[in-house]
């Protein structure tokens, strides 16, 4: 019996996200794929906000960190939601840090066959200055990486 093809989904909460996860679903998902949602939990608004890491007030970063648990708790919800919906193999994996590299670490770490992620669509100088979570994927991943826009 042939292994199971395994599947990495970016997940960021972004209609482009689940945009992307329903066009696999329905164009390229195969009975037997697993597919794995991974999605990055962002700090950054914490790291870009000195005074609030300095702040003697530490309910501010506990508040922080409380909205952005409830944040992931929801996206994994929702992804779970569409995994039992479409009677699919499928789990949930939350990294940290950036979510470029993290998400070939995860296609590497699982032997993934491909990675899916919708596009947002920057232009090409904010692409340029701020960069692009999918470049960086399409330059660095290992496997075919599938960018769906809408």
């Amino acid at each position: 019996m042939a292994s199971k093809r395994v599947v990495i989904v970016a997940i960021d909460g972004s209609d482009h996200a689940y945009d992307a996860l329903d066009w696999y679903l329905s164009n390229i998902h195969r009975s037997g794929d697993m597919v794995i949602g991974v999605h990055c939990a962002d700090y950054s608004k914490l790291q870009s906000q000195p005074l609030t890491l300095l702040s003697s007030d530490k309910s501010l970063v506990t508040n922080f960190l409380d909205s952005e648990e409830t944040s992931v708790k929801k996206v994994a919800a929702t992804f779970d939601s569409k995994v039992l919906k479409n009677k699919i193999d499928g789990k949930f994996i939350r990294i940290n840090g950036d979510p470029g590299p993290g998400l070939v670490e995860v296609s590497v770490n699982e032997k993934a066959a491909m990675i899916v992620m919708g596009s947002r669509g920057l232009g090409t100088i904010r692409r340029t200055l701020l960069g692009s979570v999918s470049s960086y994927v399409m330059c660095h991943a290992s496997v075919p990486v599938i960018v769906f826009r809408k």
